[in-house]
């Protein structure tokens, strides 16, 4: 990102946020304000912008251009807090549910700062006197640096380094002539394999002893520098090289006569070796040395250059020991300075090992704070805890769960991925917890930080939906942090603003809303907006698309009070569906309908009370088709041409069907369906009128339905699209 790398500052009160082409985002200019509240809140109908938004700023905080994939265009932002660019380090995305996502600070949580600094100031001069004996033994031995600590106490059977120094000090067994040899060769798998055969241990000694004579009495073969398994390897090479078919020939030292063929060279060698290991089971150790893999010849030059460890193959474990007691007497200096500085430290370490089991970290803040708030199946607990504490490894998270007798199961992370039997509530439960873990981390740095919150709350059943709340609420109160929350429920959304936001929510709560090559965040605080009942109680009486909203809202409470029988829910339902007195209900009639429920003023002068309900529908509607704007919410204005949509799509239904029987309950869907037995599937024109009569059975019910909850829908449909509707409905008339 260009410009200053000035940071801003923990008053931070405006976010200026432009996107272009932006993984879908057209365009989006928008400046986000955080003076009464550290959050805002954003209400965005699928496909609005919601993900592209939040991979935007994922994109930009992992130091990545973001993309526009789908029209290939070049994507471009600017984002600025208080004016200056913001950094990548700033910024945290918490995406809705991620199952392999595991917090990359764990560890931080779990680390004490203090005790880890007393730990590593005193286990400093541990590590170096450590590092430099790794380093001479990796030389020595051959065996990989982060090996050799491990393999030694393995060897001597001790848990750690200091106890195996220990263990040397005493044993005694070191060998001059063994201080040179490569652990790595003596002891490779291949060789111990080898050794493991009887008949090669009980005979290893006497064979070391005859070959080593042969070089002493052979002309062909000389120690350390040319051996029989070289002479086999020459031998090979010089027949798959065709050296005597091109007339070569090879003189031999102590031979008068040059060799002209693979088959006297290959003879002369094995009369070489025959000399000394005629006996039967000599030569079958050669054949295997000679025969072997790689590893298995270069233990044969170990053989010759130290003859004496043949005697001691027989017990190769011992043998580990005499090596590595050989190592001790070359480094001893190197191996006593380390086990003595451990020893003055000793008591120090354990008494910090202790007081960090008692310690209470950020992990046990992180675990409280989900055990109090969330319910889950499971309980947690980090199994290396006082060397997790310390930061000297890493934590080892373990799940409990109970079983049906109340006998405790634990799984650590990895294995309840691979058993895949957690539910998904279980997995997000998870995920949560792995989220607090990362936003305590950030607070617990002190690092300021914007926390882009992508619909955390989705598929959470309630009581964790409200916990999530509570905890956001907390989190929008640390000064460090501003967040902005997107979702797309609309009953997360309310919560969320009358919780969190409190009397912020008009400044602070947004509604996406796509128009015409670019994103608009309406405001969506206002209580006409998250409780548009009240405001339609207050106006209805003056207001036409208002009257019209009281009609399902009116029925509804009449269901609740009287049921479905009663006349007063049949003639409101008359207004919403084509029924035989449709025709016949004024305005008057409403009027008294709803005045029998909600106490309000008489209609204004400017009604006619005589005028027919559907007409004064049909009316508005078309005005509305005329003003309706895209930059506004108006939830109103949307009940009423859904309303007008459905009676429209009706009244062409039962103009054309055969049937006319009359329909009770689920009216529009029923006639739907008997409009679609009733025509050729394949016609032309059925299809072309299903395509629209389809949109009103999708979209008008539950919009109609008004409650606390089902009118959702509503704000994830723009006006644009149902004056579009309704005008189509009209051309069918």
């Amino acid at each position: 990102m260009p410009g200053s790398r000035k940071k801003w500052g923990v008053e931070m009160k405006t976010l200026k946020v432009r996107l272009e082409n932006c993984y879908g985002i057209a365009k989006l200019d928008e400046e986000f304000k955080f003076e009464k509240s550290y959050a805002t809140l954003i209400y965005a109908p699928n496909g609005v912008m919601k993900t592209s938004f939040a991979k935007t700023f994922y994109a930009i905080s992992k130091g990545k251009q973001p993309e526009e994939k789908m029209f290939n265009k070049t994507p471009s932002f600017d984002i600025k807090a208080d004016g200056v660019d913001i950094l990548q380090d700033d910024i945290l995305v918490i995406n809705p549910f991620d199952k392999n996502f595991e917090s990359v600070n764990i560890s931080t949580l779990l680390v004490n700062l203090d005790k880890k600094l007393q730990y590593d100031g005193i286990f400093k001069d541990i590590l170096n006197a450590k590092k430099k004996l790794v380093i001479e033994l990796n030389k020595i031995s051959k065996i990989p640096k982060e090996s050799i600590e491990s393999q030694l106490a393995k060897d001597l059977g001790c848990d750690d380094i200091f106890s195996a120094i220990r263990t040397l000090q005493q044993l005694g067994l070191g060998n001059e002539a063994y201080f040179s040899l490569q652990y790595q060769t003596v002891f490779d798998p291949k060789v111990v394999e080898l050794l493991g055969n009887e008949e090669v241990r009980n005979n290893i000694a006497e064979y070391a002893e005859k070959y080593n004579s042969l070089f002493e009495e052979s002309t062909v073969f000389k120690r350390g520098i040319f051996n029989p398994a070289k002479a086999s390897s020459v031998s090979t090479e010089l027949k798959k090289q065709m050296f005597f078919e091109a007339k070569h020939k090879v003189i031999l030292d102590g031979k008068v006569d040059p060799i002209d063929e693979h088959k006297v060279l290959e003879q002369s060698f094995e009369a070489e070796k025959e000399k000394i290991l005629g006996n039967g089971s000599l030569q079958e150790i050669s054949k295997k040395i000679i025969g072997g893999v790689a590893s298995i010849k270069a233990f044969q030059d170990v053989l010759e250059s130290c003859p004496e460890i043949a005697a001691e193959l027989a017990n190769v474990d011992n043998l580990r020991k005499i090596v590595w007691c050989s190592y001790y007497e070359t480094n001893k200096v190197l191996f006593d300075d380390l086990l003595a500085i451990y020893e003055k430290h000793k008591q120090q370490l354990i008494d910090i090992e202790n007081a960090a089991n008692l310690e209470s970290t950020l992990w046990h803040k992180a675990h409280r704070i989900f055990k109090e708030r969330f319910q889950v199946p499971f309980s947690m607990e980090i199994a290396n805890h006082t060397n997790a504490i310390l930061g000297t490894t890493k934590p080892v998270v373990v799940f409990t769960f109970n079983s049906e007798d109340g006998t405790p199961i634990k799984f650590n992370r990895g294995e309840l991925d691979s058993l895949d039997f957690l539910s998904m509530g279980e997995r997000r439960a998870m995920y949560l917890l792995y989220v607090i873990f990362e936003l305590l981390a950030k607070q617990a740095s002190q690092k300021q930080a914007v926390i882009i919150i992508d619909d955390i709350a989705d598929s959470f059943d309630y009581k964790n939906k409200y916990a999530i709340i509570e905890y956001l609420k907390e989190l929008a109160h640390q000064d460090l942090f501003r967040l902005i929350v997107l979702t797309h429920n609309f009953d997360f959304y309310r919560t969320f603003q009358g919780r969190v936001l409190d009397n912020a929510q008009w400044e602070n709560s947004f509604i996406a809303q796509k128009t015409e090559g670019s994103i608009k965040l309406l405001r969506g605080g206002d209580k006409d907006v998250s409780n548009p009942f009240t405001l339609w109680k207050k106006n209805y009486h003056k207001n036409g698309v208002m009257l019209i909203s009281m009609i399902p809202f009116v029925r509804n409470l009449i269901e609740y009070r009287d049921g479905t029988k009663c006349d007063e829910y049949k003639r409101l339902t008359s207004m919403l569906h084509i029924k035989d007195d449709t025709s016949t209900l004024k305005l008057s009639d409403l009027e008294s309908l709803i005045s029998g429920v909600v106490k309000g003023e008489a209609l204004d002068a400017t009604f006619d009370q005589n005028l027919c309900v559907l007409n004064h529908i049909y009316n508005t509607a078309d005005e509305l088709c005329n003003i309706a704007k895209e930059d506004e919410i108006c939830l109103e204005n949307k009940i009423a041409l859904s309303i007008a949509a459905r009676l429209k799509a009706e009244e062409y239904m039962w103009s054309v069907i055969k049937d006319k029987s009359s329909i009770s309950g689920s009216q529009t869907g029923r006639l739907y369906d008997r409009w679609i037995s009733e025509n050729d599937p394949n016609d032309v024109n059925f299809v072309a009128l299903r395509g629209t009569l389809s949109q009103v059975i999708l979209m008008t019910p539950e919009n109609i339905h008004l409650n606390s909850f089902m009118y959702e829908p509503l704000m994830d449909m723009s006006s644009h699209h149902l004056v579009k509707l309704y005008q189509e409905l009209i051309l069918l008339h």
